[in-house]
């Protein structure tokens, strides 16, 4: 069974770890347990071990998903919906009317998921990732070859509460 509740800074390290698992360039420790123990962000625990969270942020009436993850091992068995699920109920509490995220154009789960449970894709961030760490991008100026970081663009998402 899985459990969702605010975080504590208990586990906020071991959903920080989590959250370096897939990234190129990570938000230093101090960044992510700010946004983790903000009072709205909110962490899965299975069998006392956390195993994703998702950070929110909150302006106004409208709440953003910042960053949403689960653990590799435990991906596929409804966490992540579990996740999403306890964000929209806490927005309504809070009388959000809408949550918006933004999403690798290639994160097809991810996108599948979010359209799945009532997102709707509004607009583009164009080179807004970095690209996956497998790419290899140069450019070639002056006969010479210069590494690219290369970047992925972005889909924004809408949820109407």
């Amino acid at each position: 069974m899985v459990v969702i509740s605010t975080f504590t800074e208990v586990e906020v390290a071991v959903a920080y770890r989590i959250f370096k698992t897939d990234r190129l360039n990570t938000w230093s420790y101090s960044i992510f347990e700010k946004s983790a123990l903000n009072n709205l962000s909110l962490v899965a625990i299975k069998n006392k071990i956390t195993v994703g969270y998702v950070l929110l942020s909150s302006v106004l009436d409208e709440s953003t998903m910042e960053e949403i993850t689960v653990d590799i091992n435990e991906r596929k068995k409804g966490i992540g919906r579990a996740l999403i699920q306890a964000t929209f109920t806490q927005a309504r509490q809070m009388q959000q009317k809408v949550i918006y995220l933004e999403v690798r154009f290639s994160n097809t789960p991810a996108i599948e998921l979010y359209r799945s449970m009532g997102f709707e894709l509004i607009g583009q961030r164009k080179n807004y990732y970095e690209a996956a760490r497998e790419v290899d991008h140069v450019t070639y100026t002056n006969n010479e070859i210069t590494p690219v970081a290369p970047r992925e663009n972005a889909y924004i998402m809408k949820k109407v509460l």
